[in-house]
């Protein structure tokens, strides 16, 4: 949308491109390709200071004239406007349980990296590269009794391929991320699936790529990715049929340089009956992989490939599965027109409970026998209205443990559509604290289909409490304000920057010289004060002479 501007006229471009003009000069200034549409601009008191505010939930504070970009502040983008127009697309959303952070597959093939206790963007991940193509579209907005006419061939119109990142997924101790994209054919012709693993690294944290796997299951689609706890395992399955078992390798060269190559590859292939497999799950030890082969699941040993039994016949294919933290159940829910959500008990390899409900998203907690389960309200026309349905509540969180059928906690939430939920840990972990995890340590984080999310306190009072604290933390880290000289010069190497608040003194002391010259400089007392007071304090004393 174009604006009126104290220099000109701005013009905000669909394609994400603002342009000032000098009404003095006719001269004008570009700065394109900002990454998303602009919907607000807005001037600040300050008249080298602007603002702009983009579709992704981005502000983006703006040096006027240069258009220089100061400072992006984001908070949780949206989903990629294409995600429903492909069967098989998931919402994608995952969560890092060890560090409080969010995945989220946004536009222009980006994974976003969110932190939850701080809210703020912490990274991106680039997935695949994009094309600008020239456009026809003319934009004509008449704003403040301007009319202004934007043709194509001003500025060019940024078309995207037809590709998608539909899932992700993350290693438990977030040190791997896999994703898949999808190229949607054209015409019926160049359709193309890519399975990716990315790498972390130890020192910046952030993801470089690994491996690329193209259409690792044929042509079909991928439905689920999981990783095993316990070693450098992933499993992909595939609604063609099959379902395959990925392996890190190590190339280590040690002649005169040491040379480390780490990919994937495939380690082992396994199929039931070719049926769909629509859902995979690793144990909490890693010692079994549950696949869901439509109707049924089926259990694995994935060291030897070996399938164990199969337990199950729900009346609609399943669509996720989740072992509870290091217990021996197993949680899986079915959707369709007949929807279940049925616990398994491994060591019996049979139902325990089940409830017919429409799950969109099921939570299990790390190291505790309790899960969560994100469920759709959907009321018939001839009941009453209800209480979740006076509120506009969309869909319930049900808080269980998984020996009982009766929900320990229950919120009414709105917006559940595509919502995700996870356990978290409410302060950062390391490797020797895990097994020191306390149940309290654990907050259950909710996200709806608009991104808002949420962190709710399952285990009383003392969760919320733990769960603001990496908050608190982080508003430390802020860079101080500095005063008199540190402001001017900078601070000092060799001393620490205190602000001594406390006031003159108004009487000279023995060591007056060591305060006398502390505290803001538009504070200090007159130079006529200072000099008597700095001179008195350099001279000695004689102590009175008792008689």
């Amino acid at each position: 949308m174009p604006i009126l501007v104290p220099r000109g006229i701005g013009i905000l471009h669909k394609e994400g491109v603002l342009v000032v003009w000098q009404l003095d000069t006719g001269k004008k200034k570009f700065l394109p390709r900002i990454g998303a549409p602009l919907l607000y601009f807005v001037n600040s008191p300050d008249p080298s200071l602007s603002s702009i505010s983009r579709a992704d939930n981005q502000i983006q504070l703006l040096r006027m004239p240069s258009m220089e970009i100061l400072r992006s502040i984001s908070g949780i983008k949206p989903s990629s406007s294409h995600m429903e127009i492909y069967e098989g697309f998931g919402s994608g959303v995952v969560f890092n349980h060890t560090s409080g952070l969010l995945a989220v597959p946004t536009e222009n093939y980006r994974v976003q990296f969110y932190n939850l206790f701080d809210d703020r963007e912490i990274s991106e991940v680039h997935i695949c590269e994009r094309n600008h193509q020239p456009g026809d579209e003319i934009t004509v907005i008449r704003v403040l009794s301007v009319i202004v006419v934007l043709k194509s061939d001003t500025l060019p119109v940024v078309s995207y391929l037809h590709v998608k990142v539909n899932l992700v997924a993350l290693s438990p101790d977030g040190s791997t991320m896999s994703t898949v994209e999808t190229r949607l054919p054209e015409e019926g012709i160049g359709s193309l699936v890519s399975l990716k693993f990315w790498a972390c690294g130890s020192q910046n944290k952030h993801f470089s790529l690994s491996t690329v796997i193209y259409e690792p299951h044929g042509e079909s689609g991928i439905s689920s990715v999981a990783f095993r706890p316990t070693s450098h395992m992933a499993v992909s399955s595939s609604y063609g049929g099959d379902f395959k078992v990925w392996v890190r390798r190590h190339e280590i060269s040690t002649e005169d340089e040491t040379v480390e190559n780490t990919g994937w590859r495939c380690h082992a292939v396994g199929s039931y009956k070719k049926k769909p497999m629509t859902a995979a799950a690793f144990s909490g030890d890693g010692s079994v992989l549950a696949v869901a082969a439509e109707k049924v699941i089926t259990l694995w040993d994935p060291d030897r490939n070996a399938l164990l039994a199969v337990i199950g016949d729900s009346l609609e294919p399943i669509t996720t599965l989740s072992f509870v933290g290091k217990s021996e159940y197993l949680v899986s829910a079915s959707r369709g027109s007949d929807p279940q959500l049925t616990i398994w008990s491994m060591s019996k390899l049979c139902t325990t409970w089940s409830y017919r409900l429409d799950v969109e998203a099921v939570a299990c907690s790390v190291d505790k026998s309790t899960f969560a389960v994100l469920a759709l309200i959907k009321p018939a026309k001839h009941m009453e209205p209800t209480e979740a349905s006076l509120h506009g509540a969309e869909g319930v969180i049900l808080l269980f443990n998984v020996e009982n059928p009766v929900p320990l906690s229950t919120w009414f939430v709105s917006k559940a559509q595509s919502g995700r939920l996870s356990f978290v840990w409410s302060s950062p972990k390391s490797e020797d604290d895990v097994a020191e995890t306390k149940s309290f340590d654990e907050v259950l984080a909710y996200i709806n289909g608009a991104h808002e999310y949420v962190l709710l306190s399952p285990y009383g009072e003392q969760a919320s409490n733990l769960s603001f604290s990496r908050q608190r933390n982080f508003s430390s880290l802020e860079e101080k304000e500095r005063f008199g000289y540190a402001s001017i010069y900078g601070e000092l190497p060799e001393f620490g920057l205190k602000i001594d608040q406390t006031p003159f003194p108004s009487m000279p002391s023995e060591k007056t010289w060591k305060t006398i010259f502390s505290g803001p400089s538009h504070s200090l007392p007159p130079l006529p004060k200072l000099c008597s007071d700095f001179l008195e304090s350099l001279l000695e004393r004689r102590s009175a002479l008792v008689e």
